[in-house]
C-alpha cells in the first residue's frame, strides 16, 4: 500500500458529541491523499461505535485500553502515522473542504517552512460564531506572536512529521500548552508562517482541554515559562519578559503603565537586526484589542487605555475600535 502524503492526526477521548460532524468535515476534503489516523485514548462513551460506524477506508484507529493523557496521545500518532506531512484535528473542531488542499500547496511551494498555522472561526458549544481568530501571516509575525499567546489553533496546524520527531522530539507534557511549546521551539528555528484565511471551525466549549484543565495553577506556569523563553530567544537582551508573560499567561498587570514601558522595549529587542514585517503595528493593535477585552471584563478597561495613550498613541488608529465597543457592551 502506497503511503499517502498526510496524516490527519486527531487524539480521541470521549468526543461522540462533536466526532460525527468534525469526520464528515474530513471526508469532505478536496485533498484527498490523506489517512485519517485516531488515536481513542480510552473512551468510554459512544466514540468507538462512532468511528466503527464511520465508512471510509482511510480511517485507522489505534485504541488504548486506559486514557494516558493527550500528549501521550499525539506522540503514539506521529510514531505511527504514514504520512510526510502530519494535518492536527481535533475531535470537536471542523476543517473547511479547501484546507488541506490550500496547506498542501502552500508548503510544498515553500519547503523551508516545515509547520503551518491558518485563520480560524471561534464557535461556540452549538457552533454559533464567536468570533475569528486572526494570525500573523509572516514568520516575524507568529514570532511576535508567541512572546504573548499561542499564534494559531492547534487543529489549524500541518506540520511535516520528520522535523518534528527527529529534531524536536515530538510533543512535551506541558499542562494544556503543549502546542504552545512546540511552536515556539519550532519558531526559534525555522520559519513559521500561517494562511491569514479562516480554514478551520475551533470550538470554544466547557469540555475542552483548556477548561477541563485540573490544575490551573501548573498550566499558567506552564504558559508563562514557554512565553518568557521564547522572549529570551528572539528578543536577547530583553531583561522585563516577566511583565509581559505574566499579564498573558497569569493575571491582568496592576500596573498597566508598566506593561506597557515593557513591551516598548521588547518592540526594539525583537526586530534588532529585522526589518518590521507587513502588518506588524496592525498585530500589536490586535494584541492589545485582545487584551483591553480582558482587563474590560475585570473592570480596568479605562486604566488599560489610559496608559496605551500615553505609552503608544501611534496605535490608536490601528485598534479595531468597533469590536472594543461590542467588547465593552458585551460586559
Amino acid at each position: 500500500m502506497s503511503r499517502p502524503a498526510v496524516t490527519i492526526l486527531m487524539p480521541l477521548y470521549n468526543g461522540a458529541r462533536h466526532l460525527p460532524e468534525t469526520l464528515a468535515s474530513v471526508a469532505r476534503q478536496t485533498f484527498t491523499d490523506f489517512e485519517l489516523l485516531v488515536i481513542d485514548d480510552g473512551s468510554t462513551d459512544d466514540s468507538p461505535r462512532l468511528l466503527a460506524e464511520f465508512a471510509d477506508p482511510r480511517l485507522r484507529v489505534i485504541r488504548h485500553d486506559r486514557n494516558l493523557g493527550l500528549v501521550t496521545a499525539l506522540n503514539r500518532g506521529l510514531a505511527e502515522a504514514r504520512g510526510e506531512w502530519v494535518a492536527r484535528q481535533d475531535a470537536d473542531d471542523l476543517s473547511a473542504p479547501g484546507r488541506l488542499a490550500a496547506q498542501l500547496a502552500f508548503l510544498r511551494g515553500n519547503p523551508a517552512v516545515p509547520l503551518l498555522g491558518c485563520d480560524a472561526w471561534l464557535v461556540d458549544d452549538r457552533g454559533a460564531p464567536r468570533g475569528r481568530w486572526r494570525t500573523g501571516g509572516h514568520a516575524d509575525l507568529v514570532s511576535w506572536d508567541l512572546c504573548f499567546r499561542a499564534p494559531f489553533a492547534h487543529s489549524a496546524a500541518v506540520f511535516r512529521r520528520s522535523i518534528i520527531v527527529n529534531r524536536f522530539g515530538g510533543y512535551r507534557d506541558q499542562p494544556a500548552c503543549e502546542d504552545l511549546d512546540l511552536w515556539g521551539r519550532v519558531a526559534e528555528e525555522f520559519p513559521v508562517v500561517t494562511l491569514r484565511e479562516p480554514l478551520v471551525k475551533y470550538r470554544l466549549h466547557a469540555a475542552s482541554i483548556m477548561a477541563r484543565t485540573d490544575d490551573a495553577v501548573r498550566r499558567r506556569s506552564a504558559v508563562r515559562a514557554v512565553l518568557e523563553r521564547h522572549m529570551e530567544t528572539v528578543a536577547p537582551g530583553f531583561d522585563a519578559s516577566p511583565v509581559i508573560a505574566s499579564a498573558w499567561a497569569e493575571a491582568l498587570p496592576g500596573d498597566w503603565w508598566e506593561y506597557f514601558e515593557a513591551l516598548a522595549g521588547l518592540e526594539p529587542a525583537f526586530l534588532r537586526g529585522r526589518r518590521p514585517a507587513p502588518g506588524f503595528a496592525r498585530m500589536v493593535a490586535e494584541q492589545c484589542y485582545a487584551l483591553y477585552g480582558r482587563a474590560v471584563r475585570a473592570g480596568a478597561g479605562g486604566a488599560f487605555l489610559a496608559a496605551l495613550v500615553a505609552f503608544r498613541p501611534g496605535l490608536l488608529p490601528r485598534i479595531p475600535w468597533l469590536r472594543m465597543l461590542a467588547a465593552t457592551v458585551r460586559r
